[in-house]
């Protein structure tokens, strides 16, 4: 049956391809050779095949080429896009290596700057302390020796420390942020430091002021006192006290100096303080019976100048120097009876009249506070108690003005 349906088409192709014969004629003799249907047919449907082939291939090719035009574009496009991502690597790089560098530079710079002030905040305290002024950052008002001041009516509340914030330790991260914090702490306490100089000078001051007296006079008279100095002036900031010239162009530095002078202006005006009477000079309870000036005098009954203040206690009650000084007389001396006389220092002088008993000798050195005598009725006394007078530059001056400051000094 395959027979009878392949017949028709075979047919068909040996009528269209009909067996073909080639003659060759070679030195007379003919050689043919038959080319069956069967041969042409292989041949057409091997060069069909042949042909197909090629042009699958040509196809394919022309695909391949089209998608690898399509693949070097993207490779192309992705080596673009990584030589940009390269560049911005390598710039941004730079800009972190150019960053760390300034940061170093800054660190390195902030550091050395917290070196010098911490070394110049050294220098000051340790000349505070050379100067017995800067001790007890508790209180604003010690100062030397053993005169602390209360408040006075410049400065009527008590001050007190200027804390640092807690938040200065929050300031920054890492060793920046730290230094950074210790630079705020070290201006928080310059800003403490300046503010007890400063304090401590007005209450000086105030109390100085409050005797009468010009602060001028005092200081000067303590100079002239000492034998009197001299030489060139030598600034503060190109003293000895920081060790080199400060540059007073940079705000630390500048106030760092303004405190250095206010501590030596503070530590004259105490060492004027403590010669100043300011004590009560009985050492138990008393009355005052007179004060100074014009009074009735008690033997004429006509009016007199009292050159001092009357205390009245019991007899041989304490009396003591009302400051710190040398006694300069001790013995009897007309009208006053039995008397001690004791130079201050800094033109002051207190005498201390109608003593029962004297307990000093002249050239003993007195502490404030120290019993001289005790209390009686010699010389022009009409009862016991204590004729006390207080000499400025040779005028006698009121004890009660000196009384008065007295009560602001601790």
């Amino acid at each position: 049956m395959v027979k009878r349906i392949l017949a028709g088409p075979w047919e068909a192709l040996k009528t269209r391809f009909p067996d073909r014969q080639i003659y060759h004629r070679t030195e007379g003799q003919v050689r043919y050779f038959v080319i069956r249907t069967e041969m042409q047919v292989g041949a057409i449907a091997a060069a069909c095949v042949a042909a197909m082939w090629m042009a699958i291939a040509t196809v394919n090719m022309v695909i391949n080429t089209a998608d690898e035009r399509v693949e070097k574009a993207r490779i192309a496009a992705l080596e673009a896009r990584y030589q940009e991502m390269l560049e911005e690597a390598r710039a941004a790089e730079a800009a972190a290596i150019a960053y760390l560098e300034s940061t170093t530079e800054t660190f390195d710079r902030t550091a050395g700057e917290f070196q010098m002030r911490h070394e110049t905040l050294r220098r000051l305290m340790d000349f505070a302390e050379d100067l017995q002024i800067g001790g007890d950052s508790e209180s604003p008002s010690a100062g030397a020796g053993q005169i602390l001041m209360a408040a006075t009516p410049a400065d009527p509340d008590p001050r007190g420390p200027l804390v640092a914030p807690e938040s200065l330790a929050g300031l920054g991260d890492g060793a920046e942020g730290r230094v950074q914090a210790l630079v705020a702490e070290q201006d928080a306490l310059l800003s403490q430091a300046e503010d007890s100089a400063e304090a401590r000078l007005e209450n000086l001051r105030a109390v100085l002021r409050l005797t009468g007296l010009r602060l001028d006079d005092v200081l000067e008279e303590g100079q002239a006192q000492a034998g009197g100095t001299g030489g060139p002036l030598i600034p503060i900031e190109n003293s000895q006290i920081f060790g080199s010239s400060l540059d007073l162009t940079d705000p630390f530095n500048a106030r760092v100096s303004r405190i250095a002078a206010r501590l030596v202006e503070a530590e004259q005006l105490s060492e004027a303080l403590e010669a100043t009477p300011l004590g009560t000079p009985v050492g138990d309870a008393f009355r005052i019976t007179s004060g100074y000036g014009t009074r009735i005098d008690p033997f004429t009954r006509r009016a007199a100048f009292h050159a001092g203040k009357d205390f009245a206690a019991y007899r041989n009650a304490p009396i003591i120097s009302a400051a710190a000084g040398r006694v300069v007389y001790a013995g009897w001396r007309a009208g006053y009876g039995r008397t001690v006389e004791v130079d201050h220092g800094y033109g002051f002088k207190t005498r201390y009249g109608h003593l029962h008993s004297i307990d000093v000798r002249r050239g003993d050195e007195v502490a404030a506070g120290q019993r001289i005598g005790g209390m009686g009725s010699t010389g022009r006394s009409t009862a016991t108690h204590l004729h006390y007078e207080i000499w400025f530059q040779g005028n006698h001056l009121d004890p009660e003005r000196f009384l008065r400051a007295g009560r602001y000094v601790q």
